[in-house]
């Protein structure tokens, strides 16, 4: 019964109305863009349903960007590997080469689809029968297609930690889906235990860490197959001891004012958010007034090893492999809407971390300071000190390591249809 009515309000209701702005507001670029971005699922053959092959689908992922398809890329991998066909949809720009490149790869076993929110249903497009959703996107037809008998609705990597720093109660809207969950798991303990409080079930994993653990298995042969000039960088590293070596990964210019009285014997690699020409200088800059002078390792440039104690790495997707080469890792964007990712560094093997004070957002972030691998730093005394600290005693907290190697359990769960 509450699926038919739900999809009455869809049809009758919620699609109509879309449908309606759409073009009441197509002179907004935003609108525009969205709605050329959602036109390519009728042009591209990757977006064909298996529906219209005779095909059932194992299991449908959603996630929004980038950063959520890589909590699930482990799973997404296995999956293919066991000849499962999947659905894979997607909100974001930001991970539409991703998708597109794996359906290349396996045409057969992957559809995928830019989710409507201004077009065509995506409850007439999917056919699996169930949906994993991955942390943010509740959109109103996900629950109304999870009331329908015979389907599921999983959802992973959940967290509470927005509403416990606004201090507000969640939302009738997001109980609902939680609700209608067959299988959830919670981004940390804290997510876990307030779940248990509401008389959810549930589960703690985070699958970024198997993914991360895979690369590092294969960082070798990344290095010589997409950076070459990794080995005569190594040779520069491998001169100082671990707690002499700081990597301030995803960096941006407003980190650097925390760098104030490094000491020089300590060997800093700075790898940017962003690899701009007006970032490397704007970073260049405020190194020099710091009397720090930056060489810059790229693909044209260091035929030889830099010489100083101040590099900068102008190389995209090799950053993760990096930190395992380091004792200290500052990770940026706390000085700015958000630290980046934590995970990386304390998978990769960096003994102790440090980021800004807006983590708020990050349930990573929880996680490093539970087992005590993380400090969140204000000031530039603040940084010193944890910089000073004995890293000696600092290893990769058992609980972390018996985590990643019950991935199995869990990736059993998870593909389980």
């Amino acid at each position: 019964m509450k699926w038919y009515l739900g999809s009455a309000f869809l049809w009758l209701i919620y699609f109509p109305i879309l449908s309606t702005l759409k073009w009441v507001f197509f002179f907004i670029p935003k609108v525009r863009l969205r709605i050329e971005f959602e036109m390519n699922n009728k042009t591209e053959e990757g977006c064909r349903s298996f529906k219209q092959d005779g095909i059932k689908a194992d299991l449908c992922f959603e996630f929004s960007s980038e950063g959520e398809f890589q909590q699930v890329a482990s799973l997404i991998d296995d999956a293919i590997s066991k000849e499962k066909h999947l659905e894979l949809v997607f909100f974001s720009p930001s991970v539409e080469k991703t998708i597109v490149d794996l359906h290349r790869r396996h045409p057969k076993l992957i559809r995928y689809l830019r989710y409507p929110i201004l077009g065509l249903s995506f409850s007439s497009w999917i056919t699996s029968s169930t949906l994993m959703l991955v942390r943010y996107d509740f959109f109103p037809e996900f629950l109304v297609w999870s009331f329908k008998p015979g389907r599921k609705l999983k959802l992973v990597w959940v967290t509470f930690k927005k509403e416990r720093a606004k201090r507000k109660n969640i939302s009738f809207y997001k109980m609902a889906f939680l609700m209608r969950s067959d299988f959830t798991i919670f981004a940390t303990e804290a997510d876990y235990k307030q779940g248990q409080e509401m008389g959810m079930n549930g589960t703690i994993y985070d699958f970024r860490m198997e993914q991360i653990k895979r690369r590092m298995e294969k960082r070798e042969e990344k290095f010589a197959k997409f950076f070459p000039q990794y080995q005569g960088l190594k040779k520069v590293i491998d001169q100082y001891p671990r707690n002499k070596r700081l990597i301030m990964g995803n960096a941006w210019p407003q980190d650097l004012f925390l760098l104030k009285d490094l000491p020089q014997d300590i060997l800093l690699v700075i790898v940017p958010h962003q690899l701009k020409l007006e970032i490397f200088e704007e970073i260049r800059q405020k190194l020099v007034a710091l009397g720090r002078q930056m060489e810059v390792v790229s693909d044209t440039s260091m035929e030889t090893p830099p010489t100083g104690t101040t590099i900068l790495v102008n190389k995209k997707g090799i950053l993760c492999e990096l930190y395992a080469d380091f004792g200290m890792a500052y990770v940026g964007g706390g000085f700015g809407v958000s630290v980046h990712s934590i995970l990386e560094p304390l998978v990769a093997g960096s003994e102790h971390l440090s980021c800004g004070p807006v983590n708020h957002r990050s349930t990573e972030f929880d996680l490093a300071q539970s087992l005590g691998s993380m400090k969140e730093v204000k000031t530039n005394q603040e940084f010193l000190k944890w910089l000073s600290e004995d890293i000696s005693g600092f290893k990769v907290h058992d609980r972390l390591r018996t985590q990643i190697e019950s991935y199995p359990v869990f990736q059993k769960e998870v593909l389980s249809c």
